[in-house]
C-alpha cells in the first residue's frame, strides 16, 4: 500500500490569496478616554499609646507588669516579663523611650527601655528608688523619688549623658511627699506645700508654682482643704490636680485650673483617694486617670466630664500607673 500511495500523482497546490493591503493609519477613537487617578490608600496615624501598669492576682506570678494599649483599648501590649514587680512607667519627652521602676535587681530602681519593650536599662544606683519622672528641656535628665527605709524621702535627678546625680531636696519624714511636675519647657515646677496645713493646723496642702531655680514662688489655691498631686497640661496654660474641697473627707475630686491658678473646674463627678495616678491626652482634652483597688483605668472626657474604661479587665486584675505617649 505504501509503494501504491508514493506512485499516485501529486495534487495541484492551489495559487495563493492575494493579500489585502493593510491601512495606512489606525481609525480615530470613537470617544474621548477617561483620565484615571489613583489615589493612595489613605493610612491610620499610630495611635498616642498609653503606658500602664497591670497586675493579674489570677496568676501564678502576680506581679505587675508594663503594658501599652492605644486609648481606645485597642492594641495592647505587654513591654515587661520578669519575676520581679515593674510600676510607674513615664514617656520621655520624645515618646520614644519609657522609664519605669523595678524591683528586679535587688531593691528598687530605674530602669529605662524602648517604646516597644525590649531590653531595659539600669538607671539609678542601687537603693529604694520610684516614681520616675523625665525632666523637660536642655539634657535629657531623669528624676525619682528616694527613701532611706527609714521614713525620709527626698528627689534626685540623674544625667543620662554623664550618668552625674544630681539632689533635688533634702530628706524629709513627711510621708506625703509627693511627685513634682514640672511645665513641658521645664521652665516652671508645680508642687504640693504643706506650709500652710503646718502653720494653720487645718490639713489643708495648697499647689505652688515656682521657678525650677526655686524663684517667682506663686501659690495656686488657698482654701481649707487637701490641694494635691499637680500636673501641667501639654502646652503649659493648665494645671489638673485632686483637691477635698467637695468637703469629702480624704475623697478627692479632679479640677483643672489655669495655670495661673483661676478658673478651677470640677471634671466628672468621681472621688478618687489620695493615691489616684493620672496623665493628660497629647492634645489635652482627656485625662486618664486611676484609684487604687478599683481595678482599672479610665479615660475621661475634660469637655463632657464623661469616662470610659481602658480596658475590659477581668476580676482580679488590675491596671493602674496611666502614663500618655507624648
Amino acid at each position: 500500500m505504501g509503494l501504491l500511495s508514493a506512485c499516485q500523482p501529486a495534487a495541484t497546490a492551489a495559487p495563493p490569496a492575494t493579500p489585502e493591503a493593510l491601512p495606512t493609519a489606525l481609525p480615530a477613537p470613537s470617544a474621548t478616554p477617561l483620565a484615571v487617578t489613583v489615589e493612595a490608600m489613605p493610612t491610620t496615624p499610630p495611635c498616642k499609646r498609653i503606658a500602664f501598669a497591670l497586675a493579674d492576682f489570677n496568676s501564678d506570678s502576680p506581679q505587675s507588669e508594663i503594658y501599652t494599649a492605644c486609648p481606645d483599648g485597642t492594641g495592647l501590649t505587654r513591654l515587661t516579663d520578669d519575676s520581679a514587680a515593674d510600676l510607674a512607667p513615664a514617656w520621655s519627652p520624645d515618646g520614644t523611650r519609657i522609664a519605669f521602676a523595678s524591683a528586679r535587681a535587688g531593691g528598687s530602681r530605674i530602669f529605662v527601655m524602648g517604646a516597644a519593650g525590649g531590653e531595659a536599662e539600669v538607671l539609678s544606683a542601687e537603693g529604694q528608688h520610684d516614681m520616675p519622672l523625665w525632666i523637660p528641656g536642655g539634657e535629657e535628665r531623669v528624676a525619682y523619688r528616694c527613701t532611706d527605709g527609714q521614713g525620709r524621702w527626698w528627689w534626685e535627678a540623674l544625667t543620662l549623658s554623664s550618668g552625674a546625680v544630681e539632689r533635688l531636696s533634702e530628706p524629709s519624714f513627711d510621708f506625703f511627699f509627693q511627685t513634682p511636675a514640672w511645665s513641658p519647657d521645664g521652665a516652671w515646677l508645680a508642687v504640693m506645700s504643706l506650709a500652710e496645713q503646718a502653720a494653720r493646723n487645718d490639713g489643708a496642702s495648697q499647689i505652688h508654682i515656682q521657678r525650677a531655680d526655686g524663684s517667682q514662688e506663686r501659690v495656686l489655691t488657698s482654701d481649707a482643704w487637701a490641694n494635691i498631686s499637680p500636673q501641667w497640661s501639654p502646652d503649659g496654660q493648665r494645671i489638673a490636680f485632686l483637691s477635698e474641697r467637695d468637703g469629702v473627707y480624704n475623697r478627692y475630686g479632679l479640677y483643672v485650673m489655669d495655670a495661673d491658678g483661676s478658673h478651677p473646674e470640677r471634671i466628672g463627678a468621681g472621688f478618687y483617694s489620695e493615691g489616684a495616678e493620672f496623665a493628660w491626652s497629647p492634645d489635652g482634652m482627656e485625662i486618664a486617670i486611676s484609684e487604687p483597688g478599683s481595678g482599672g483605668i479610665v479615660i475621661l472626657d475634660l469637655t463632657s466630664g464623661a469616662g470610659r474604661p481602658l480596658l475590659a479587665l477581668e476580676p482580679g486584675q488590675s491596671a493602674f500607673s496611666p502614663a500618655w505617649q507624648p
